[in-house]
């Protein structure tokens, strides 16, 4: 009889995985340095993911899954301005607390890797869609599709985080300046 598979190890995997995978600058990295970095053997690994994309796909759905559950106090009684800006915030906040997410990220939706079922909206992004389509109705852009509209806010989001990687100085100025970037643009101002 096998042995249970502990959560501890699987998410000790999957956060070797981002910081190693982010090390590296690509998803080439082998198992066997993310087994290291994770303290586990390497066959430990393939009894968790039966593949390293299954590993990379997890990954995704884990990262996505994070920054659902930082959204735990979303306003959603509050206007599409605020909505959004809780949103940018807490994006922003989990940017800046794990720089190596924005790598990864980054490479991981570039890499062709990634299953097509990943992409099923989360908590976050359904909400993403709903504020957005509120603060287009009406401008410019209200006949854009709004899942671009959304992709270009995340797109903001990340140079804006990356921004402050590299000036953490101007970090206050840059948080305002790109949300309302980014708020002007949707609503067409």
């Amino acid at each position: 009889m096998s042995r249970p598979k502990s959560d501890d190890k699987r998410i000790a995997i999957l956060e070797a995985a981002l910081r190693v995978f982010a090390e590296r600058g690509n998803l080439s990295a082998p198992t066997s340095a993310i087994s290291k970095a994770a303290g586990v053997a390497e066959g430990t690994l393939f009894t968790y993911f039966k593949s390293k994309d299954d590993l990379i796909n997890e990954l995704y759905r884990h990262l996505r899954a994070r920054f659902d559950r930082a959204l735990a106090e979303y306003p959603i009684k509050a206007d599409a301005p605020t909505r959004l800006r809780y949103v940018w915030d807490r994006f922003i906040d989990r940017l800046l607390a794990q720089p190596e997410m924005l790598t990864l990220l980054v490479q991981l939706r570039s890499s062709g890797r990634l299953v097509k079922e990943n992409e099923v909206p989360t908590v976050g992004i359904m909400e993403m869609l709903s504020t957005t389509r509120e603060l287009v109705k009406g401008g410019k852009f209200e006949n854009a599709p709004v899942e671009l509209m959304v992709l270009m806010v995340r797109g903001q989001c990340e140079a804006t985080a990356g921004y402050i990687h590299a000036h953490p100085e101007e970090e206050a100025l840059s948080r305002e300046l790109g949300f309302q970037v980014i708020l002007n643009g949707l609503q067409g101002r």
